[in-house]
Order: structure tokens, then C-alpha cells, then sequence
């Protein structure tokens, strides 16, 4: 793939096993932040769906903006934490998990692959979370959201190791950059790129739908009115 950009023995990144542990890892630990910090925050994990939240006018700027940070810091952290754990000879990734485009990849087959898979993510929060006509449902709001991430993850992994959060992928390098060296963030305009593309796109496409749901309803409503 390789997670670090550095394709050869410890590239694990094809294998069927290693991409589904991945992926499930992923979509389990999006699912139980989410229930765990939801009602707190509303569960702004990544900055993507947080920046496609503002542009939808489910959360303010000012919110936004603090949010970002505290993803920024959240990322290093975590990035920092598995220093801690891993060793360096343990780290089978050589990179922390940062994000690369692939051997036998091209930058654009990862960029169309991070903006669909943040497009799915994006319209998944909007239809589960946000979408007044779902709220019955609400409680299964953050398990739909990480069937999401572990969808677009079963699928990335093996082309750039699945960013869909430039905040995932920043902290990563940054970490990684001091610990090992290389290139880490040769690659990271497309991480960033991507997603706000794809959640922008996948707003829009939300707006649209609503919009035409509520010509649709006033029409019913005066087909109705107009036949009693």
C-alpha cells in the first residue's frame, strides 16, 4: 500500500486479513467514540465531517474552529501515545499508520478514493444524525457511522490506507516525521483535499434532497388542500 509509504517487507497492506482487522478496528473505534461522546459534543471526530456540519448549519463556526483544534491535538496525541506502546521495531507500518499512496498507485486513483469515501461518510452522519425524518432511529446513529468507515477502510486501505480525516492522517506524520525521517507528508495535500471535497459534495447533495423532499411535501399538501 504501503501504510508508510515505503512499499516492500512490511507492507501488510494486501493482505485480506490484515486489511479487514484494519478496517474493523477503524469502524468499531468510530461507533464507540461516537456513542461515548455524542451527547457531550456531538461526536466531532473528524474535521471533515465537522467542516461538512458547518456548511450544512448543523454546528456554528465558532464551534467548528474549536473543534479543529481539539482534533489537530487529539491527533498528535494519539499519534504520540503509540510511540509509547510500539517500539520501533514493532511498528509494522515503519510509520505509524500515516497515510501514502500506494506502489502501483496513482495520486489520482487516492484522491477519487478519498472523496467517495468521505462522500459515503459524510451523507451517512446526515442521514442518520442530522435528518429530522431518521430521528426515531437516532440511537443507531453512531453504528451506522461506523459501518461507514469500515466500508470506505475495507476498500482504501490498499490504495493510500484510508484517510477520509485529514486529522487522522496529519498527526501520524507529523509524529512519524520525528521518530523516523522520510517523507511522510509527500503525499498529505490529498488527505486534505479529498475529504473537504467529498463532504462538501456530499452536503450538497444532502441540500438538494431536502430540498426537493420539501417542494414534493407542498405539493402533496396543496394537491390535498385543492381536492377537499
Amino acid at each position: 500500500m504501503g501504510l508508510d509509504n515505503t512499499p516492500g517487507a512490511g507492507d501488510t497492506s494486501m493482505n485480506a486479513g490484515w486489511v479487514l482487522l484494519v478496517a474493523l478496528a477503524f469502524g468499531l473505534s468510530i461507533s464507540s467514540l461516537a456513542y461515548a461522546t455524542g451527547h457531550h459534543s456531538g461526536g466531532h471526530i473528524n474535521c471533515a465531517v465537522t467542516f461538512g456540519l458547518v456548511l450544512a448549519g448543523e454546528c456554528g463556526v465558532a464551534q467548528g474552529a474549536a473543534n479543529f483544534v481539539a482534533q489537530m491535538l487529539g491527533a498528535i496525541l494519539g499519534a504520540t501515545v503509540l510511540c509509547a506502546i510500539y517500539p520501533e521495531d514493532k511498528d509494522h507500518t515503519h510509520g505509524l499508520g500515516a497515510n501514502g499512496v500506494g506502489e502501483g498507485w496513482n495520486w489520482y486513483n487516492a484522491l477519487v478514493g478519498e472523496i467517495v469515501g468521505t462522500f459515503l461518510l459524510m451523507g451517512v452522519v446526515l442521514q442518520t444524525a442530522v435528518e429530522k425524518k431518521s430521528s426515531g432511529n437516532r440511537s443507531q446513529a453512531a453504528l451506522a457511522i461506523g459501518f461507514a468507515v469500515f466500508m470506505a477502510h475495507c476498500v482504501l486501505i490498499p490504495i493510500d490506507g484510508c484517510s477520509i480525516n485529514p486529522t487522522r492522517s496529519f498527526g501520524p506524520a507529523l509524529v512519524a516525521q520525528i521518530r523516523y525521517g522520510g517523507t511522510p507528508f509527500k503525499d498529505m495535500w490529498i488527505f486534505w483535499l479529498g475529504p473537504i471535497i467529498g463532504a462538501s459534495l456530499s452536503v450538497s447533495s444532502y441540500k438538494m434532497g431536502c430540498r426537493a423532499s420539501q417542494q414534493k411535501e407542498g405539493m402533496d399538501a396543496a394537491g390535498f388542500s385543492e381536492s377537499d
